[in-house]
């Protein structure tokens, strides 16, 4: 049995759905990213997590026990919120001791635990210090170690970078990883079980051991961070996990011999496919598609290699180590990273290649990725 289970849980407000029949495991030490679009109900997911909503319908079971009608502050689980909500009024040391005093627990104990997490933290030189003489980072090391103190048997966070400039969001995402897997590696004390909100992609990518990609309050796909890259299941996680976006080509699979290509418009492209068109349930000899291919695999050649498309640069934005160009291709519009190295110019016309063996083929209706490895 999982540690923590969602069991078909719907989550209905006045006039909106926020969480529709969503049912997820999650395992003890697990690091567990909610990722989504804003409105895609993780918030409300994690609040019915903690307790402060209460599901129309469903279970929330907590290492066997069923907590679902459990108050929050009876169910051992710690939440960091994005505006961190520490109490202006009282030092680092209060902020952090605060929960402990209200369970009673004893001064020389408080005394411990505090010293114990702050040493982690790095932050038991601040103890006598205001939130307000404290930067952003400082801050948000204060609002973990209020939850750590409690050595509680899971961690919410609740999108708790949002709110910092993007140097400290790099440096606070590696704390974090740090953080867990000490957690993790001392056993029998705290489980390190995170759940962690966010709808930045990258944090989800770097931070989670797996991500649960929601939309509309349901889940589109669970998975590793790479499977989940490599392997989408639809459109939907296609082009929301990745930046820049995948490119998408409406258009059909044509045999031609014993090769398969893909026609779009007035042009062609190999797939890399071979013998007859079976790709879920469909065999034929044509079928439409929308063929997705990330930027990255979108490489410029001379117009003159076999097999290459004719492409026009419109626009080159340095963005690092690579180059992201945009190409308009008949009437289409795709997006490739390019070395800067590449002499290219806007305006100059080249050879795109599409790389066949990182070629996502969807179903026009249903958005499924029809090559996606099961």
């Amino acid at each position: 049995m999982a540690y923590l289970q969602l069991k078909n849980i719907t989550k209905k407000f006045p006039g909106c759905l926020a969480v529709d029949n969503l049912s997820l495991d999650i395992e003890e030490g697990e690091f567990l990213v909610l990722l989504g679009p804003s409105g895609c109900g993780k918030t409300t997911t994690l609040r019915i997590v903690a307790g402060l909503e209460i599901q129309t319908k469903g279970n929330v079971i907590l290492d066997g026990v069923d907590v679902s009608n459990v108050p929050p502050e009876r169910r051992n689980i710690a939440m960091v919120f994005q505006n961190l909500a520490l109490y202006p009024h009282m030092t680092v040391f209060d902020n952090i001791a605060f929960c402990l005093k209200n369970m009673r627990t004893p001064l020389s104990e408080i005394e411990n635990k505090v010293q114990e997490v702050s040493k982690k933290l790095e932050i038991d030189h601040l103890l006598n210090r205001l939130p307000d003489q404290l930067s952003g980072g400082q801050q948000q090391r204060v609002a973990l170690a209020r939850a750590l103190v409690r050595s509680p048997k899971v961690f919410l966070l609740d999108e708790p970078l949002a709110s910092l400039d993007a140097k400290l969001r790099t440096a606070m995402r590696s704390e974090f990883k740090l953080l867990h897997k000490s957690l993790v590696e001392e056993a029998g004390r705290v489980s390190g079980t995170f759940i962690y909100v966010t709808h930045d992609q990258v944090e989800a990518l770097v931070l989670g051991t797996r991500i649960a990609v929601l939309n509309k309050g349901k889940i589109e796909q669970i998975d590793t961070p790479s499977n989940l890259y490599r392997n989408p299941r639809n459109i939907f996680t296609a082009t929301f996990v990745g930046s820049p976006e995948m490119n998408l080509i409406e258009g059909s699979l044509q045999r031609v011999d014993d090769a398969v290509v893909f026609n779009f418009g007035k042009l062609s492209v190999e797939t890399g496919l071979k013998g007859k068109i079976i790709l879920g349930k469909a065999r034929a000899e044509t079928m439409p598609v929308i063929l997705g291919i990330r930027p990255e695999f979108v490489h410029p050649v001379s117009l003159e290699t076999n097999g290459a498309i004719r492409g026009e640069i419109i626009t080159i934005e340095p963005i690092g180590t690579m180059n992201l160009t945009i190409f308009k291709v008949d009437r289409l519009v795709l997006t490739s990273l390019i070395s800067p190295d590449l002499p290219l110019k806007v305006g100059e016309n080249v050879g795109l290649q599409l790389k066949p063996e990182a070629m996502h083929l969807f179903h026009p209706q249903t958005e499924e990725n029809l090559m996606r490895e099961k």
